[in-house]
């Protein structure tokens, strides 16, 4: 299992380590003391293309959690590789729009987590760990249901859709648990922090 997990996690990490290079050597170059330097780099078009590159090679790490959610269901599916994936996407996405309904409620105190915008939702922000998380489940439900047959009345949910429903139904009740489960946690991070500082 953890050869394999291992494995899953080298696709986003090789991304990681070309982009790093990329954004460190873009980030210098736009150092107002490297342009004044080389007065070349401040005309249009190669700052342009050097701005370009900066932003483009962020992003990665700022979509980290959903490639590691892709990238595990991808390395950790047995067959049908390919409805893992995209249901790795699926399950991300829900535990965030879930996790934020359950923030909307005002439930219990949230003010501790860390609420970022991610992908056009305002929720939680694990980072990565959601990202590891929902590829995991993802991987786990495609494995035991990919295969499963229904009657002939439903049988068009059968397979490879009902892998999606069920992640879909799956990473819904994660997201609404997580908030409760993660707000203490964080005040407890927090909480270490202040201590640390």
């Amino acid at each position: 299992f953890f050869s394999d997990l291992g494995r899953s996690l080298m696709m986003p990490v090789a991304a990681l380590a070309a982009c790093g290079i990329i954004l460190g050597i873009t980030s210098a170059l736009l150092k107002t003391q490297v342009q004044d330097a080389v007065p070349f780099l401040t005309a249009s078009v190669p700052l342009f293309i050097i701005t370009t590159l900066n932003k483009v090679s962020g992003i990665v790490f700022t979509l980290l959690p959903v490639l590691f959610a892709i990238s595990i269901a991808f390395g950790l599916a047995k067959e049908d590789k390919g409805v893992a994936a995209f249901a790795g996407f699926i399950g991300y996405y829900t535990f965030l729009v879930a996790s934020s309904c359950m923030i909307s409620t005002g439930i219990m105190d949230f003010s501790a987590m860390k609420i970022s915008n991610i992908l056009g939702v305002d929720t939680v922000d694990m980072g990565a760990l959601a990202g590891i998380m929902a590829g995991l489940v993802t991987a786990k439900l495609h494995n035991k249901y990919h295969k499963v047959q229904f009657p002939a009345a439903i049988a068009f949910y059968g397979g490879k859709r009902f892998v999606a429903l069920v992640v879909l139904v799956s990473m819904t009740v994660i997201g609404l648990v997580m908030p409760l489960i993660w707000a203490p946690i964080s005040v407890g991070i927090d909480g270490l922090g202040r201590i640390i500082r």
